[in-house]
């Protein structure tokens, strides 16, 4: 690789990172003037710094930071200035999918009170309910459900059983067509009746010289209805009768079923005592006290490995490093793991280093004449440089602003110190290769972090920059390096995520 590649190289790989850089901070150095309001949820869980604020759907804020005040959650919102909220302004917090991920919706309020300005606090919260609450009150139903079918299903297996509800079925459908009938003739009955007396009334409003023909045809209203009053009484007599077996019908039946029901019952009462003396299978389960020890002590394993997994805190860097001397570059990536406590962390990491390779050449000169001189031997020394990929593999321990490091350092065992005398500078140095010809290799320099602060919303407090000697000890490979570097915390990967399109 020649060497104005190798620069060509290096300077698209710092372009990329700037530029990925100036994508996640475009709001910041772009957005339009904006004003901050409070509100205090119970329960934050899902809500991620620089989440977005939406009213109806629509983009018009950023979270900028979530807090603990008290027993409660503190959120501030970055609201847009030409977006106006009220004194019953409302914000809710819903979850988005299964994940755990949560927005942030806010509506205005009517309009009708005064205006929120910067500082103020959003009063109305609506929290809805979570996807784990729902997933387990849905599994509670299931679990319902399922243990009545099984009940029902056990019935049913019962031949009396089935042949009782068959029975109280069967009488069921035909009291209902009975009734059906009856309900039908006697709607015809009424309907006629209704039409006489609409009849009546209208003749007796008729004022005319009639009036004894409309009193006749009265009267023969009258008895017609006398008449088919008669039908009906009779017609009810046999429908009531027939009503009243088939009730004495459906009596002998659920006399039938609850003699079934009650044996159902002193079975479910027999199988209960044999479970609660260890009888059987099912007995044998649940009265055993060594096979209750063997779950506590699995549970317990399973606790330990999960919390020692999932405690572990992620970091992802790069770094790019300019030799001033063989005009290369040094690029190394690093996966930084931490635990929970603080005291020590674990990195692994590749690096493609340009290393020199010397040939030593040694040219026999004789010099002839009548001085007889010996012959001179001459040294010439050839240097080709190659690109070599390197494995890191490190382990670390901290006390206080001085870290230790040892392990593999560019594919060789090596060690390494750290001091950090303020949060925004670090010394280090590395030694390694110790069975190297030429002695061991040795590295120092420095880094700084002008933008540095772990609890702050500002992508850039990862970014640093370093420089130093490489490879001190050796007078022939001896060079000087400036680069600069970026990483990202397992919050920021997190944050990174809202700026992948999803189509």
């Amino acid at each position: 690789m020649s060497r104005y590649l190798k620069i060509g190289v290096f300077v698209t790989v710092t372009s990329v990172a700037l530029i990925a850089y100036v994508i996640q901070t475009a709001e910041i150095i772009g957005g339009g003037q904006t004003y901050t309001v409070h509100a205090y949820v119970d329960d934050a869980s899902g809500l991620l710094v620089d989440s977005n604020v939406k009213l109806a759907g629509v983009e018009v804020g950023r979270l900028r930071n979530i807090e603990l005040d008290g027993t409660r959650a503190r959120l501030t919102l970055e609201i847009r200035e030409d977006v106006e909220l009220y004194e019953d302004a409302s914000i809710a917090k819903a979850t988005e999918s299964m994940l755990g991920t949560a927005t942030v919706s806010i509506n205005p309020g009517s309009g009708q009170g005064a205006m929120l300005s910067g500082g103020d606090t959003v009063r109305n919260v609506r929290q809805s309910s979570s996807i784990s609450d729902t997933m387990g009150s849905a599994n509670e139903l299931a679990l319902s459900a399922t243990e009545m079918v099984e009940e029902i299903t056990r019935y049913l297996r019962d031949e009396e059983t089935a042949q009782a509800l068959g029975e109280i079925v069967q009488v069921a459908r035909e009291t209902a067509i009975s009734t059906s009938r009856l309900l039908e003739e006697n709607l015809r009955i009424a309907r006629s009746t209704i039409q006489n007396i609409e009849s009546f009334s209208g003749r007796l409003d008729r004022q005319s010289v009639d009036q004894l023909a409309s009193v006749q045809q009265i009267l023969d209203s009258t008895a017609s209805l006398t008449e088919r009053l008669d039908r009906l009484v009779g017609a009810n007599d046999q429908s009531m009768a027939a009503s009243i077996q088939g009730i004495e019908a459906n009596l002998d039946s659920l006399q039938r079923v609850l003699a079934s029901l009650e044996n159902s019952a002193s079975d479910v009462e027999q199988v209960t005592r044999m479970v609660r003396d260890g009888e059987g299978n099912v007995g044998r389960l649940i009265n055993d006290d060594e096979l209750y020890d063997r779950a506590v002590r699995i549970t317990e394993k399973a606790e330990t490995f999960i919390d020692s997994t999932v405690g572990l805190g992620v970091q992802v860097g790069f770094q790019s490093e300019f030799l001033t001397q063989r005009q290369e570059t040094k690029d190394q990536f690093e996966l930084r793991l931490l635990p929970e406590d603080d005291s020590k962390y674990y990195s692994v990491g590749v690096v493609n280093t340009p290393v020199p390779r010397t040939t030593m050449l040694t040219t026999e000169t004789v010099v002839t004449g009548s001085g007889g001189d010996a012959p001179q031997d001459t040294t010439t020394r050839e240097t080709t440089i190659s690109d070599d990929l390197k494995l890191n593999l490190q382990l670390a321990r901290i006390w206080g602003p001085v870290t230790v490091r040892a392990g593999v350092f560019e594919s060789t065992a090596g060690l390494g110190m750290d001091l950090r005398p303020v949060d925004q500078i670090a010394l280090s140095g590395e030694a390694f290769d110790f069975g190297a010809e030429d002695g061991v290799y040795l590295r120092g320099y420095g880094t700084v972090y002008p933008f540095y602060n772990p609890d702050s919303s500002n992508p850039l407090r990862w970014l640093y920059l370093a420089g130093g000697v490489d490879d001190a000890l050796d007078v022939y490979r001896r060079d000087y390096f400036v680069g600069a570097g970026v990483r990202f915390t397992d919050r920021d990967l997190r944050g990174l995520v809202g700026f992948i399109p999803i189509n």
